[in-house]
């Protein structure tokens, strides 16, 4: 796990490594059929389903990071895996791993950083 700026949460967050991932992904992969059971089996609305079904994947986030993510869909999001280099200029994630240049100082992948 690393702390990384991310650029949709506007916020310093910690991302998840791969071995990190395997742990959380079957968390998360199978949440609109399980919320869908949830909710036939318990009579209960739709954001009491979210929040019961989604609080295993929430839980084993904050294990690994020690981060209360509330926002189970961000934790989608958190992975290392999904983003490019780190900026050499900036030190913020390239956004995706075909990012040619830095969005947020537009440092372009192969350049020399000068001071």
């Amino acid at each position: 796990m690393k702390e990384y700026y991310c650029w949709r949460c506007k916020m310093v967050v910690p991302m998840l490594e791969e071995h990190e991932w395997v742990e959380i992904e079957p968390l998360l992969t199978l949440q609109v059929e399980n919320i869908k059971r949830y909710r036939s089996e318990n009579s209960v609305d739709l954001a009491t389903a979210i929040e019961q079904v989604m609080k295993p994947a929430t839980e084993k986030y904050f294990e690994l990071t020690g981060f209360h993510e509330t926002n189970y869909a961000a934790i989608w999001h958190h992975r290392l895996g999904a983003f490019g280099p780190e900026c050499k200029k900036c030190g913020h994630l390239f956004r995706t791993p075909k990012a040619k240049y830095c969005a947020n100082c537009g440092q372009k992948l192969h350049e020399n950083v000068s001071a």
